[in-house]
């Protein structure tokens, strides 16, 4: 039987400090090293800094069955080339019991049962035990690893797996070890998404400045965060583009740009919006 434990609110705040995206400054185009059939809306006008995604959609606990997150996974990935690709991947989750907030009192998530699972019943029984959306995660693994659609996808290398997420992922340090993994990767990617509103804690929703890139000299502007869903992936990924990353579409911009809110933005466009 699984037993409730509580997430003291200081644990909580290193893991959201570790959660920066170790490729947000990387291109997308740089890593897949193919084109795909997937085309962002390069209308750079139409990015909303403030309102990335809508909480609705976001914390959708029920968004995709397993079934569905399998058919979108061999859809996109099509043929693989090795035994890792996630339309084929097997992974051990382990058990785990709720995680409770101390700061506020509420659930960040759920208990799950463990098991050797596929990847598409991974991503499924974490986002019904933290609910975040199954469609939220297959867009961070495809902002972070391109593991969904591309070249990248259809013969992932190890460490890119490891790094899944990009959870526990600094900018400038590497990845912990102790969160390598696909399957605890996922788990702990969306523990945080969960808990930045769950414990209350880092950006929440209102005006604050968001830098360009993590060079202090780029700069940044303010940003008015219009709900919890976009301040989570701020906090996560704590950069928006410039003008020159959402004038390029998936191309380099300038030494300032950074693109992983501008790949989840365009990559939930094109996938599910």
């Amino acid at each position: 039987m699984l037993l409730r434990r509580r997430i003291v609110a200081a644990g909580i705040l290193v893991v959201a400090l570790v959660a920066l995206v170790a490729v947000a400054v990387v291109p997308l185009a740089s890593r897949l090293g193919a084109a795909t059939d997937d085309r962002p809306p390069l209308n750079a006008a139409a990015f909303d800094p403030g309102l990335l995604i809508e909480d609705a959609s976001f914390y959708d606990g029920a968004a995709m069955t397993a079934t569905e997150i399998q058919d979108f996974l061999d859809e996109h990935i099509g043929r693989c080339a090795t035994d890792s690709c996630l339309n084929v991947l097997r992974a051990d989750l382990p058990a785990r019991a709720e995680l409770v907030s101390d700061a506020t009192g509420r659930t960040i998530c759920g208990p799950w049962e463990g098991g050797e699972l596929s990847a598409a019943e991974i991503i499924e029984r974490v986002q019904r035990a933290c609910g975040i959306s199954a469609k939220v995660l297959l867009v961070m693994l495809q902002k972070e690893q391109s593991l969904v659609a591309g070249a990248t996808a259809r013969d992932p290398a190890p460490e890119e797996l490891a790094a899944a997420m990009g959870a526990r992922c600094p900018d400038d340090a590497p990845c912990d070890p102790g969160r390598a993994g696909f399957a605890d990767q996922v788990a702990q990617g969306a523990t945080d998404l969960a808990a930045y509103r769950a414990s209350e804690f880092m950006r929440q929703p209102g005006v604050h400045v968001i830098a360009y890139s993590p060079d202090p000299a780029c700069g940044g502007s303010e940003v008015r965060i219009a709900n919890d869903a976009t301040a989570a992936l701020y906090n996560y990924t704590p950069y928006q583009p410039n003008a020159a990353a959402l004038a390029a579409g998936w191309d380099e911009g300038d030494a300032c740009s950074s693109y992983g809110n501008r790949n989840f933005a365009w990559y939930w466009a094109a996938w599910f919006a």
